[in-house]
């Protein structure tokens, strides 16, 4: 029978030990029952195997409980990991009740107090989102020092139907819509099944013990407000509301399959980055849902979005908190807004020395002149290497910087030169010069200078290559 090989098991056994559920055979139907979609969904979702270490983020309250118990009837090596948030005055009865849960099972139990409020302060944050950050900091942490392959929370249905109707509320794509993930990363939620009325009822048919968290009673939290005044008006229009949003939720999974696929074809065709520089080139293929998924992660809205793509002034700018966006003639450049300030510092290049900053490589070497092939890329230049002073200073350009392009008579402006090669507004701040003495004989990554050109009595070559990171 199927509760007869489970009870085979050592855990099993210890837990009718300590009775920490009690009644199992009294409701053996309905139990079995839960337990066996809990499987199903765990193997349905591939979210990981028999033999995986599961750390289990256990609150106290009944979904974590349940979860806990579920895993350890399933014959799971799992853990415990618990944190205390300094938040309410029912934490500290909250971590003795997970520890002696912990204890009971004989499984690790993992804890760690945070001063939520005031980390959330220093980095300007809400306390939700900094409550957030530091448990899935910490699960992650215990998850590779101590070899766990998973994390296991107890989000549920409800939770994601949740989230979906908050993300919807703010404005969202299909990721929005069809809720929580059962798999993301490291993070599995084996219980996304199951509605909390379920999970309640099989809590309280196996005589589980659980705390109340006292904060989910108040609307003042906007996840609260739905929870308990928007939900039960939909189950007023549709009583079978969860249900069809998990059927919705599998429809929309394949839809973001698809729309996955199409982007990453387009990005692939269209989207060059290069370091800290992106170039998202023009095409029919790209609308404004398609430039915002790309521009989402730089911090641009979705309205910021639609000017932009609307936009088609050459040199139109746009900023995000973190980037700095300008149309250009057949593509959108995007860079870090610290492009938007002057860079001073400058650096020097000695002979034969390869030169790395956070914003290039310059290497030069030197050879003599019988014995090299002088390309005519942009990024490489060549010189007379005895015309040269080392080191060479190499720094952001100047308003009012002159040159000799190679091939040209007279100087001519460096802001002029930028123009005549269409560099884009947002990419002229990080153009930058090589000096020798007090003469500029290349701007990097595009035309050397008529200064110390190579000509037939050089005897050996500085040789000059440039790459951005």
């Amino acid at each position: 029978m199927f509760f007869a090989d489970y009870a085979n098991n050592v855990q099993i056994k210890f837990l009718f030990r300590i009775n920490f559920y009690a009644n199992l055979q009294k409701n053996f139907t309905f139990s079995m029952d839960l337990l066996k979609d809990f499987q199903a969904y765990i193997f349905r979702e591939n979210l990981f195997e028999k033999s995986d270490k599961i750390l289990v983020a256990v609150s106290g309250g009944v979904d974590s409980v349940v979860l806990l118990h579920l895993l350890v009837l399933l014959g799971y090596k799992v853990g415990v990991v618990h944190c205390h948030f300094a938040l309410r005055a029912e934490a500290d009865k909250e971590v003795e009740f997970v520890k002696g849960l912990a204890e009971k099972l004989e499984v690790p139990f993992y804890f760690q107090k945070f001063e939520t409020a005031l980390w959330a302060h220093k980095e300007g944050i809400s306390i939700q989102m900094a409550a957030r950050k530091l448990r899935y900091d910490f699960f992650e942490q215990i998850r590779q020092r101590e070899h766990y392959e998973y994390i296991a929370t107890a989000h549920h249905l409800n939770d994601s139907l949740e989230t979906a109707i908050f993300n919807f509320s703010k404005g969202t794509g299909i990721a929005g819509l069809r809720g929580i993930l059962p798999k993301n990363g490291f993070i599995v939620r084996p219980l996304l099944f199951a509605s909390k009325a379920e999970i309640l009822r099989y809590a309280q048919k196996q005589g589980l013990e659980w705390l109340e968290d006292s904060s989910n009673a108040s609307c003042d939290y906007t996840r609260n407000f739905i929870r308990h005044k928007v939900l039960p008006l939909l189950e007023r229009i549709n009583p079978n509301i969860l249900q069809n949003f998990s059927e919705t939720t599998q429809r929309l999974l394949s839809a973001e399959k698809i729309w996955q696929n199409k982007l990453q074809e387009i990005e692939q065709r269209y989207m060059q980055e290069q370091g800290e520089i992106c170039q998202i080139r023009f095409s029919d293929e790209i609308d404004v849902a398609i430039l915002h998924h790309f521009l989402e992660k730089w911090g641009f809205s979705f309205r910021q979005c639609q000017d932009i793509y609307e936009s088609k002034q050459v040199g139109a700018e746009f900023f995000s908190r973190t980037h700095w966006l300008v149309r250009d003639r057949h593509a959108w450049i995007i860079v870090p807004i610290s492009f938007h300030q002057n860079e001073n510092t400058s650096f020097e290049l000695r002979e034969n020395e390869v030169l790395k900053t956070k914003y290039f490589e310059l290497k030069s070497e030197n050879f003599e002149n019988s014995n090299l092939f002088i390309n005519k890329k942009p990024n490489e230049a060549y010189f007379d290497a005895e015309k040269l002073q080392f080191p060479l200073r190499v720094r952001v350009w100047h308003r009012g910087d002159r040159f000799q392009p190679l091939g040209m008579k007279g100087k001519k402006k460096i802001s002029d030169f930028l123009i005549d090669c269409k560099v884009p507004k947002n990419l002229k701040r990080r153009i930058f010069v090589v000096e020798s003495g007090e003469e500029i004989i290349y701007v990097a990554g595009l035309r050397s200078s008529e200064y110390a050109k190579v000509s037939s009595e050089t005897q050996k070559i500085c040789k000059l290559t440039f790459r951005f990171i």
